[in-house]
């Protein structure tokens, strides 16, 4: 028997590779001789890159560049022997230092790195940043210049602050290799560059500022947002999922070519998850992400239909109930959850001997020969 075997992670608890090991345990003490396949997941803010290299051989490069405050700091990237380059931007991008000084020039200078190393093929996560700049800081590492009224330079490596001071932006100097390049935005938020659906709208509470501060910061973008469409006739206020990483995602795509993509949709891309579940005999998958982190479709909803779509006994174990109708619709085997809201903290531990737990009880059941 085939199974596949692909949990993504619970809200920080467990990652998504640890969560599938104690799958694959239980799995193996139920099932003689099953052929076990593990798929690494990933969503827009965590396990882009690990579960890339877990999945393809290739090279992590380290090198230095600058975080959220101009301060030294180590990043790691990735580039796979297929040619895929992976940053995830969270590594490197969070700060605990007032939003309105934090600047994204530290993911150009990872972009810039990756170029230079000749990766045609980009895909960044920007989930879980804490900067909220529009992309300013990464634009001027690649070589986009801002200036004030009096032509003088202004210094987006200085925060998102810096914003109110540019009159003018100049592309004319930016990487020419970036419109060669094939770029990928990972998002799985809905959120726009401003206004009542911008990432800082939804998330300030999280994020432990008060509204007002969230306001300013959200005019600061708006602003922005208002010089891209006045210098450069480009739009960043409708694109659909724009406001992810503080507005790169919409920068990105407005100025690089870049495309905005769900984590389903690049995992399909990477691990092929449509022949993988044509192939499996046994589908367990599942998730903790909270609801509250509004993600459009991760890739447990993407698993249900397909398994659907190619009639395939599957058990779902996920965090909470919230998904459970859904899957209810989409005629997935058996369902349990493991919790009735996710706990803020959680031993790993305890929670991969709960995994374990469920899916030995799952397959008992599904291996049961009950006469009604």
């Amino acid at each position: 028997m085939k199974v596949l075997v692909a949990m993504d992670e619970f809200s920080g608890i467990i990652s998504s590779y640890d969560a599938n090991r104690f799958i694959e345990e239980a799995v193996a003490s139920q099932v003689k001789d099953a052929d076990i396949v593990q798929v690494p997941l990933f969503n827009g803010r965590h396990e882009l890159l690990n579960a890339v290299f877990l999945w393809h051989s290739g090279t992590q490069y380290r090198m230095n560049i600058h975080n959220p405050n101009m301060e030294p700091i180590e990043a790691v990237y990735g580039r796979t022997d297929k040619g895929l380059g992976v940053i995830e931007a969270e590594q490197f991008l969070v700060s605990d230092e007032p939003i309105p000084t934090q600047t994204s020039y530290g993911l150009g200078e990872v972009i810039g790195h990756a170029l230079d190393k000749g990766v045609r093929h980009l895909a960044i996560s920007v989930g879980g940043t804490s900067v909220f700049d529009g992309g300013a800081g990464m634009l001027q590492a690649l070589g986009v210049r801002f200036y004030d009224d009096e032509g003088r330079s202004v210094d987006m490596r200085e925060g998102a602050e810096k914003i109110k001071y540019i009159r003018r932006i100049d592309v004319s100097q930016m990487r020419d290799d970036l419109q060669t390049c094939q770029l990928q935005i990972l998002s799985d938020f809905d959120c726009n560059v401003y206004g009542k659906n911008s990432e800082i709208m939804q998330r300030y509470e999280e994020m432990g500022i008060s509204r007002d501060t969230a306001v300013e910061i959200d005019n600061l973008l708006w602003y922005f947002s208002e010089l891209f469409k006045n210098n450069l006739h480009i739009a960043l206020g409708p694109v659909e999922r724009g406001g992810a990483g503080g507005g790169i995602a919409a920068v990105a795509q407005a100025l690089m070519n870049a495309e905005i993509i769900t984590s389903h949709a690049l995992v399909d891309q990477i691990m092929g998850l449509d022949t993988l579940i044509q192939q499996a005999d046994l589908i367990i998958f599942g998730e903790g992400i909270n609801e509250k982190d509004q993600q459009i479709e991760t890739s447990s909803l993407r698993i249900a239909e397909l398994a659907n779509q190619y009639h395939k006994v599957s058990i779902a174990i996920c965090g909470t109930s919230d998904k459970f109708n859904y899957f209810e619709n989409m005629q997935v085997t058996g369902m349990f959850n493991t919790f009735t809201e996710m706990p803020k903290a959680y031993p790993d531990f305890k929670m991969g001997i709960q995994l374990r737990q469920y899916t030995t009880q799952a397959l008992k059941l599904l291996q049961a020969q009950i006469k009604m």
